[in-house]
């Protein structure tokens, strides 16, 4: 954080040090934001990512670790995240 004065010596070495404690706050505060949002997106990710494992459970007969292993291996495949092979499949049934 920069502070400006038209004068010169206006701040003392207790202003900047509030100052950097200000910036350092803010600092914090976007952080926490930004890690709160990747939560709530890796939350989403991963019920959808658990609805097509059930999908292709049921449809195709599989067990929990067959049915991942078909959507990580589609996803490598097609070069598709993940999450959206998932979405793909949750909206249509099926990965084709």
């Amino acid at each position: 954080m920069n502070l400006y004065s038209r004068r010169p010596g206006a701040f003392t070495e207790a202003s900047e040090l509030a100052g950097w404690l200000l910036a350092s706050h803010a600092a914090i505060a976007f952080s926490s934001a930004r890690t709160h949002a990747q939560m709530e997106q890796a939350v989403a990710t991963r019920h959808v990512i658990g609805e097509a494992m059930g999908i292709l459970m049921g449809s195709r007969h599989l067990t929990e670790e067959e049915a991942f292993d078909v959507l990580r291996r589609y996803s490598q495949e097609s070069n598709i995240k993940l999450r959206e092979i998932a979405r793909r499949v949750c909206e249509q049934g099926s990965l084709g």
